[in-house]
């Protein structure tokens, strides 16, 4: 609030048009009110997959399934899964939702009194990973 418009009117009462004219406070609120549609408008927009291309996405490498060779780390975690002892192993798996592969050819193995987590962005089969882990 304004209170320095308020105090300086010249006389020592203040009523309730004054406390909402446009010209003590009114001003800075309805700055702030528009403000936050313009940036509400914004985050929809960008948070809605907006076709405009970003900069961070064109050098984006994506391992796609069955064009490209698994990455030699990959390899190397597989093969140890197969002759292992680990308490929590998956050794294979794949998942297939109407046609489409979502999981493909998944070998983990968990040791014991070892942390795990399952890290790779959206859509790349972790819920379903856990959920054939967990018989669901």
């Amino acid at each position: 609030m304004n209170l320095f418009s308020l105090l300086c009117n010249g006389s020592d009462n203040i009523s309730i048009g004054q406390l909402l004219s446009i010209e003590k406070f009114g001003g800075p609120i309805l700055y702030l009110i528009l403000y936050a549609f313009a940036l509400l408008i914004v985050l929809v927009f960008v948070d809605s997959g907006s076709r405009v291309k970003r900069k961070f996405r064109k050098n984006h490498k994506r391992f796609h399934l069955g064009h490209n060779a698994p990455p030699p780390d990959v390899v190397a975690e597989a093969a140890r899964v197969q002759t292992c002892n680990d308490p929590l192993r998956v050794l294979n798996v794949s998942k297939t939702y109407y046609g489409k592969r979502v999981t493909d050819d998944v070998s983990l193995g968990v040791p014991k009194d070892s942390i795990f987590a399952l890290l790779g962005p959206n859509g790349a089969g972790k819920t379903t990973t856990f959920n054939i882990i967990r018989t669901l």
